[in-house]
């Protein structure tokens, strides 16, 4: 553990009322009663070796856990120490324009919730911290069970905006490359694939933690709040599904765009071609009548010079008229061939 100062902010609450406390310290939230308020503890920055002490000690929270939040790749999974509950899992959110992400650590005890987190993308505060202080959910008529649920929501409704996001860049690569493929495009289909399975190997487990949270006894869910984590599953369920369809249309999309590459390709590769069979008469008549014999009768021609050069390009007509008979090329293909070599 490093030196580097945690931020904690502290919502302690009932339904008569709510207390917000920005850069408090683990006493101050510790010696609140629990009895009739519920405590959320947001600790951003895991590296300060003493906040983390403190936490364990006041908070009496397993060396495991412990262990789990220090590591910052953990597993989505959920844990059950009899007095303790342990959920982990990884956030995403977009941020200038790419795919950001981090892990969350919560422990639940004892009407109090505790959050861990590497820094703060300020989605807790803005849609969960702010409702709770102006009272305008039923955030307040509830437990904390219910608090985890809408922090769990929260990260969920976040994995599909991202996953629009994705979606949306895919659609522009679509247009873009169908319009004029470009190498540049590659490398955005690339990370784009590799944001997809990324997000895809991280959300697995999340659907497998609220099947957990479901199926398993946990007392920290009252019975009517245990309705909320189903409407998790199916968000969960659709998450996943339409990133294997992403996954699928992008891998489809990468075979389109080297396939438009092959086409161009074989596009200029056939119109050089066609340069080089035209010229190569050419610049054998010119290789001829540039040898330097002196007797040569059609140099002495006066109009010699004129009548070879008609009769090259009568030659380069007739060449053009026989490839075009063949279909070897139209003038339509010959000007979109040149816009592609631009």
């Amino acid at each position: 553990m490093t030196n580097l100062k945690s931020k904690i902010s502290f919502y302690y609450y009932n339904e008569s009322e709510c207390v917000y406390e920005d850069n408090t310290s683990l006493q101050i939230c510790a010696s609140k009663d629990r009895n009739k308020h519920v405590s959320w503890l947001n600790i951003v920055g895991i590296e300060d070796g003493q906040t983390m002490q403190q936490a364990v000690e006041l908070f009496k929270i397993h060396p495991l856990v412990v262990e789990d939040i220090l590591n910052p790749n953990q597993r989505a999974k959920v844990e059950d120490y009899g007095d303790l509950l342990y959920i982990v899992l990884r956030m995403f959110v977009i941020r200038d324009g790419e795919v950001k992400d981090q892990q969350i650590s919560i422990v639940l005890r004892d009407n109090v919730l505790v959050t861990f987190r590497e820094t703060d993308f300020g989605v807790f505060k803005t849609l969960i911290g702010d409702k709770l202080v102006s009272g305008t959910s039923i955030l307040r008529k509830k437990g904390e069970d219910y608090l985890l649920y809408t922090i769990l929501d929260t990260i969920i409704d976040h994995y599909f905006f991202v996953v629009e996001w994705v979606e949306e860049q895919v659609e522009k690569l679509e247009f873009a490359i169908f319009k004029r493929p470009h190498d540049s495009q590659l490398a955005i289909m690339q990370q784009l694939k590799s944001d997809i399975l990324y997000m895809r190997k991280n959300m697995v487990p999340v659907r497998d933690l609220i099947t957990n949270l479901i199926r398993n006894e946990v007392e920290y869910f009252e019975t009517d709040n245990k309705y909320y984590l189903r409407d998790l599953q199916d968000h969960m369920t659709r998450d996943i599904e339409e990133l294997d369809f992403l996954g699928d249309q992008l891998t489809s999309l990468m075979d389109s765009y080297y396939s438009l590459q092959n086409q161009k390709m074989n596009s200029v590769i056939k119109i050089l071609t066609i340069i080089s069979t035209v010229f190569m008469p050419l610049t054998f008549i010119v290789g001829v009548y540039g040898m330097n014999f002196k007797y040569m009768p059609e140099l002495e021609t006066r109009c010699g010079y004129f009548v070879v050069l008609a009769a090259m390009l009568l030659l380069v007509a007739i060449m053009l008229f026989y490839f075009k008979r063949l279909g070897w090329f139209d003038v339509r293909e010959l000007r979109s061939g040149k816009n592609k070599i631009s």
